[in-house]
């Protein structure tokens, strides 16, 4: 296909389409495989770098970087150089197609809807109701909403009134929360599960704990403004 013509005034309809679907497909290729999803998924949160991303996702450095490369042709991540390490950030058009994906697959993938059914404990999350006003609540203080994501992540964008303690770390400080609040854990999003076992260790302890499904991404999309570390 010459790129040349079809760039230029001269080319034919079917030329255009068919440029324009080639294009369109590169980002199929990228995430036709689960590993780059999560990949781009764990990108979203905050920049990291081969070593972390290939820990994360239980995969080689070798073959995580392989993987990145198909995103990084894609335009969906880009790379930095910083000594020896390769640093990974997610592109604008990888945070919408992973943000589409998840959403598509929450709404109308039943086997999804069934998995998650399943897997997360309706006990475990707060109500439609209480949703409505508990950023208000978190802002006086009335519950406490726990990020449970790696510091790193907290520090790249968290909620507004939120605190920080990892997951690795919340059966260490559970000694040090209130033990007559409200508490409300939030991780990476729609399929993390992070907040589910930290509600799980928090109410082991005889706290009174929920989590929600909602991710920095989604708080986004709702028009909260997310602060960061500096």
């Amino acid at each position: 296909m010459n790129i040349g013509k079809i760039m230029s005034n001269q080319r034919t309809g079917r030329e255009f389409k068919s440029f324009v679907y080639s294009m369109l497909a590169k980002y199929g290729k990228a995430i036709s495989d689960p590993k780059r999803i999560e990949l781009l998924d764990l990108l979203v949160q905050s920049e990291k770098n081969v070593e972390l991303l290939s820990r994360e996702i239980g995969m080689s450095v070798a073959a995580s970087s392989h993987h990145l490369q198909t995103l990084k042709e894609a335009r969906l991540v880009r790379g930095r150089k910083d000594g020896r390490n390769i640093f990974y950030q997610i592109e604008d058009a990888g945070v919408l197609l992973i943000d589409s994906l998840f959403s598509a697959g929450k709404e109308f993938n039943s086997e999804i809807k069934v998995a998650m059914d399943s897997f997360f404990d309706s006990e475990e999350e707060i109500s439609e109701l209480e949703y409505k006003d508990f950023l208000k609540k978190i802002l006086i203080k009335e519950i406490l909403l726990i990020d449970v994501r790696p510091a790193n992540e907290y520090n790249s964008g968290h909620v507004p009134g939120s605190i920080s303690i990892p997951l690795n770390e919340l059966k260490t400080k559970i000694d040090t929360l209130p033990k007559r609040k409200k508490f409300i854990a939030y991780c990476r999003g729609k399929y993390c599960v992070l907040s589910k076992e930290a509600v799980e260790i928090l109410r082991t302890n005889g706290l009174n704990a929920y989590r929600i499904s909602e991710g920095p991404l989604e708080f986004a999309n709702m028009g909260i403004e997310l602060e960061k570390e500096e």
